[in-house]
């Protein structure tokens, strides 16, 4: 075996070690488990929107709005329709996917600064539609919405929902990568490149650009979904512009256009307060902001770069 490729298959083999080791070294503070869990679901969210601003070059400011109708959807139909919680998951990504498809038909005729417009306001809109309906709570937002089920077992507590989500995370990941190397995906970064050459080489430019938004919006609704059933509480005010801008954050904090930056930026954006303290919370505020101001000027992939540059001096 080539000595690089066996460092390779020890690094990976120690990270995978590492990953299930985790809930046991910190089986006495399982705080730090659920900050995970919730790291790990933001990092889904946040791949649907490198997936569209890295390697669609599509700028998206509503991406909270995805998980929103993906948490709602399937909390409404859990708990209001007693739909089965898989099939309910499955209709949260879907209800996602068929936004994503709207919201994506401004694209086919705006980009840059007034996509970003666009898709603000009209992610912004499904918040106050969800802040006006009854059967999601309104004002109210949802509560006691039941635990993770997988099958007959509900995932209660921190430790089987983390293993749950390293798994759903993983074939994620896996999936965007199988994509990104396809042909579709080879199209979708040819019209990020250059949409007049695209459709030269006769690729259908409206078409890869929907497939991108629909594509992200269904990630982003798996994630939505899974998250409501892992706080069992909704509210319209958490999928707001703010957090579209904080899942944008921690895109380029990781690094944009790479495939485990919305992994690293997500632990970053959550766990850095963890790490702070609650006395020193403020400061995390600071720090996000010149790590994205760090990332523009210094790392223009972000997290990942740095990652990268240490495989290359360990020649992994």
């Amino acid at each position: 075996m080539v000595p690089s490729r066996r460092r390779r298959l020890t690094a990976n083999a120690a990270l995978i070690v590492l990953v299930l080791m985790v809930p046991l070294v910190f089986r006495t503070k399982p705080s730090v488990i659920g900050y995970l869990n919730i790291a790990m679901l933001y990092a889904l969210a946040t791949q649907g929107l490198n997936l569209l601003m890295g390697f669609g070059g599509l700028v998206s400011l509503g991406h909270a709005a995805f998980m929103a109708i993906g948490g709602y959807t399937a909390a409404v139909l859990v708990m209001s329709y007693h739909v089965n919680m898989f099939l309910a998951v499955v209709a949260g990504v879907a209800g996602a996917g068929l936004f994503g498809l709207v919201i994506g038909f401004p694209s086919l005729r705006l980009s840059g600064f007034y996509l970003a417009v666009a898709t603000m306001a009209l992610g912004s809109s499904v918040a106050d539609v969800i802040k006006r309906l009854a059967i999601t709570g309104g004002d109210y937002g949802l509560s006691n919405i039941p635990s993770l089920r997988l099958g007959p077992w509900t995932l209660a507590s921190d430790a089987s929902r983390y293993y749950f989500f390293v798994v759903v995370l993983t074939l994620v990941f896996l999936a965007v990568r199988n994509f990104l190397n396809s042909r579709s995906g080879r199209a979708v970064r040819a019209v990020r490149d250059s949409e007049m050459t695209a459709a030269a080489m006769g690729i259908n430019v409206a078409a890869y650009k929907l497939i991108t938004f629909i594509f992200a919006a269904c990630i982003a609704g798996l994630s939505g979904a899974l998250y409501a059933f892992t706080i069992s509480y909704l509210h319209p005010t958490n999928f707001g512009l703010t957090f579209s801008i904080g899942l944008l954050s921690m895109s380029i904090i990781g690094g944009l256009g790479t495939i485990i930056g919305p992994i690293l930026g997500a632990l970053f954006w959550v766990m850095l307060p963890l790490i702070i303290g609650a006395k020193l919370t403020y400061l995390a505020t600071v720090i996000f902001g010149l790590s994205i101001i760090g990332s523009v000027v210094f790392l223009p992939k972000g997290l990942s770069e740095l990652v990268t540059r240490v495989q290359t001096r360990l020649k992994l």
